[in-house]
């Protein structure tokens, strides 16, 4: 990696979570979260000069394609397991371990930065969440890009409040899963509850995770308080107008 985008290593407290427990469970999940779509979407909307920042980057499932494709993406992640992963994938894959709160890069080191399929939200609380909004603009220099891509607040909640779904189990490569889902009361967290029965053993295991929901005029507020201008929102990975039906909520942000 160009040693001039590094500042340093943070003595942040970096530590495990429920994705790093996952570990290739999670990578597998991922993978198959319409990977494909939200990269054509990306193409859509970001140049190739300069260094683009892929926030909470897992196992590099979209900065790995864009680099073969001309990109070069930055990845950070709290996760070591994943980043491991990501680099087991591609050793071109430029990856980071790091806490989005405490960015270990220079001050306008990037052009633009991505943080998709709802990898915002899992701080601990909302305060958090401006913090890493404000280290994610001091890290993209003026009139940068920023893709933030997040759950529809409004569609989830009218979905699942005071109920609880479950889905069949799905297969995937190594293990079968059963989701069981829900909002919690106020409507303020997606709660999912994960069983894994592992092919090779049969094993089970629960993982549970809960994401902070967003609606537009809410994070709209906290994209400008730390500097960034929106400058589109779409419903779908398909570029579609955003609705309260809508399932995403995309914004596009230019820095200020």
């Amino acid at each position: 990696m160009p040693t001039y985008v590094i500042l340093l290593i943070y003595e942040a407290n970096v530590t495990s979570n429920v994705f790093d427990e996952m570990g290739i469970y999670w990578a597998e999940i991922a993978d198959k979260n319409q990977t494909e779509k939200q990269l054509k979407f990306l193409k859509n909307h970001l140049k190739t000069e300069g260094f683009i920042l892929d926030l909470a980057c897992g196992t590099g499932r979209h900065s790995i394609p864009l680099i073969q494709q001309g990109y070069r993406m930055v990845g950070v992640d709290v996760s070591v397991k994943l980043l491991r992963i990501a680099k087991q994938r591609s050793n071109r894959a430029e990856v980071v371990l790091g806490d989005m709160r405490y960015l270990p890069f220079k001050n306008d080191a990037f052009a633009g930065g991505i943080s998709m399929d709802t990898s915002f939200g899992y701080l601990s609380s909302e305060t958090d969440d401006r913090v890493s909004l404000s280290e994610v603009r001091r890290v993209i220099f003026q009139r940068g890009t920023f893709v933030i891509d997040v759950f529809n607040r409004e569609e989830l909640t009218a979905k699942y409040r005071g109920k609880s779904q479950s889905s069949k189990w799905k297969e995937y490569p190594s293990f079968f899963l059963k989701q069981e889902r829900t909002v919690s009361q106020g409507d303020e967290y997606l709660i999912d509850l994960w069983t894994i029965r592992d092919r090779e053993n049969s094993a089970f295991e629960i993982f549970e995770h809960s994401v902070r929901l967003y609606e537009l005029d809410k994070i709209t507020g906290l994209l400008d308080e730390a500097g960034f201008a929106i400058t589109g929102v779409y419903g779908s990975y398909e570029e579609e107008n955003f609705s309260p039906n809508s399932p995403r909520l995309i914004l596009l942000a230019q820095t200020k």
